[in-house]
């Protein structure tokens, strides 16, 4: 599994960890994650950029949707030539000056105007393993966002969540890069936030694909090796009467 050492402190320490739920279990995931707290308004993000490097390395086949032609609110996006589409609800596509990588990116609808909290749900055209985004100007300030990013199977409900603090105390000029892999598909991404209508958090350079299938026969030995203790606590808690 292709991750620094940093990712695998930081699920450690709690700051990014994961949950698994699902009508029948749902299987390992790999975790890819750095954070820059101040980026010269996205002109050098290293970290960030080197665990964005690390993710897709690992995917044999994906594509990533730069947001520079899509149009407006909720837009179909593109991953490239992978043939990867996904309706991005919840987002407006826009040029957002200091706060994207290239001439626009997506910013949440509820943070553009009048309109009501809504989560951001990435709906895609294929079942897909491997999801990742830069995550801008998420728990700047005083901004508590505890936020998790729910990959699901639309058809079975199966799904797995992996839970980010985000904020408080961030820089305004801040960004982060989360990827995430699986052994098992999903078509749905939702990025479930606590305090959605006091951030108003910017998305870009999304990534969607599928691992490198070295990656996944190594997530049942790193991801168990991190996150052992929570699969047992999973499996005892299974095992009696009653069900979370």
């Amino acid at each position: 599994m292709k991750c620094g050492s940093s990712r695998l402190t930081l699920v450690a320490i709690g700051l990014i960890s994961v949950s698994f739920w699902a009508q029948q279990g749902v299987a390992q995931s790999a975790i890819y994650y750095d954070r820059d707290d101040s980026t010269t308004f996205m002109s050098s993000f290293p970290k960030s950029q080197a665990v964005f490097n690390q993710f897709t390395a690992a995917l044999p086949s994906f594509g990533v949707a730069d947001i520079e032609s899509a149009a407006s609110f909720d837009p179909i996006i593109a991953f490239g030539a992978s043939g990867i589409t996904a309706k991005a609800n919840g987002t407006l596509a826009t040029a957002a000056p200091g706060f994207q990588i290239g001439t626009q990116a997506l910013l949440e609808t509820d943070a553009a105007g009048p309109f009501p909290q809504a989560n951001t749900v990435f709906s895609f055209n294929q079942y897909i393993r491997a999801f990742g985004a830069f995550v801008i100007q998420g728990g700047d300030g005083s901004n508590n966002n505890p936020t998790t990013f729910r990959l699901r199977d639309t058809a079975t409900n199966n799904f797995v969540d992996v839970p980010v603090q985000v904020g408080p105390g961030w820089g305004t000029d801040n960004v982060f890069f989360l990827g995430v892999t699986t052994a098992t598909p999903f078509n749905e991404v939702s990025i479930i936030e606590t305090g959605d209508l006091g951030d108003g958090m910017i998305y870009d350079n999304i990534v969607a694909g599928v691992p490198e299938p070295g990656t996944l026969a190594l997530m049942a030995v790193g991801g168990i090796a991190v996150l052992g203790r929570t699969l047992s606590s999973r499996r005892r808690t299974a095992a009696q009467p009653h069900s979370r």
